[in-house]
Protein backbone atom coordinates (compact mmCIF):
# COMPACT_ATOMS: atom_id res chain seq x y z
CA UNK A 1 0.00 0.00 0.00
CA UNK A 2 2.38 2.41 -1.27
CA UNK A 3 2.00 6.19 -1.01
CA UNK A 4 -0.35 6.30 2.34
CA UNK A 5 1.13 7.90 5.16
CA UNK A 6 2.11 6.10 8.30
CA UNK A 7 -1.02 5.60 11.13
CA UNK A 8 -0.76 8.13 13.60
CA UNK A 9 0.31 7.51 16.67
CA UNK A 10 -1.08 8.93 19.84
CA UNK A 11 1.63 9.64 22.42
CA UNK A 12 1.06 11.06 25.94
CA UNK A 13 2.56 13.90 27.55
CA UNK A 14 4.68 12.06 29.94
CA UNK A 15 5.41 9.70 27.02
CA UNK A 16 6.49 12.81 25.25
CA UNK A 17 8.78 13.93 28.27
CA UNK A 18 10.41 9.94 28.49
CA UNK A 19 11.29 9.56 24.52
CA UNK A 20 12.59 13.66 24.92
CA UNK A 21 15.03 12.19 27.71
CA UNK A 22 15.93 8.70 25.65
CA UNK A 23 17.15 10.84 22.64
CA UNK A 24 19.72 12.74 25.10
CA UNK A 25 20.79 9.47 25.90
CA UNK A 26 19.40 9.08 29.76
CA UNK A 27 19.19 5.74 31.09
CA UNK A 28 16.07 4.62 32.76
CA UNK A 29 17.47 5.36 36.23
CA UNK A 30 17.92 8.79 34.86
CA UNK A 31 14.63 9.61 33.26
CA UNK A 32 13.14 8.11 36.08
CA UNK A 33 14.85 10.77 38.75
CA UNK A 34 14.48 13.62 36.23
CA UNK A 35 10.64 12.95 36.19
CA UNK A 36 10.60 12.02 39.97
CA UNK A 37 9.32 8.41 39.02
CA UNK A 38 10.24 5.23 39.71
CA UNK A 39 12.59 2.91 37.07
CA UNK A 40 10.13 0.37 36.61
CA UNK A 41 7.26 3.06 35.64
CA UNK A 42 10.01 4.14 33.47
CA UNK A 43 10.29 0.84 31.99
CA UNK A 44 6.35 0.16 31.41
CA UNK A 45 5.78 2.95 29.50
CA UNK A 46 9.35 2.50 27.34
CA UNK A 47 7.35 -1.16 26.73
CA UNK A 48 4.27 0.27 25.51
CA UNK A 49 5.71 2.64 23.17
CA UNK A 50 7.28 0.01 21.93
CA UNK A 51 4.52 -1.79 21.19
CA UNK A 52 2.50 1.80 19.57
CA UNK A 53 5.81 2.16 17.44
CA UNK A 54 5.48 -1.29 16.38
CA UNK A 55 9.75 -1.95 17.96
CA UNK A 56 11.82 -4.43 20.26
CA UNK A 57 13.76 -2.19 21.78
CA UNK A 58 15.53 1.61 22.63
CA UNK A 59 17.77 1.62 19.78
CA UNK A 60 14.86 0.60 17.34
CA UNK A 61 12.88 3.29 18.60
CA UNK A 62 15.55 6.18 18.50
CA UNK A 63 15.80 5.04 14.68
CA UNK A 64 12.12 5.73 14.27
CA UNK A 65 12.35 9.15 16.03
CA UNK A 66 14.95 10.00 14.27
CA UNK A 67 14.12 8.97 10.92
CA UNK A 68 10.05 10.57 11.58
CA UNK A 69 11.46 13.79 13.65
CA UNK A 70 14.78 14.52 12.54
Amino acid sequence: MRGLPPPVVKITPREREILDALLSAASNRAIAERLGICEQSVKNRLTGLYKKLGVGNRVEMILVLLKTHP
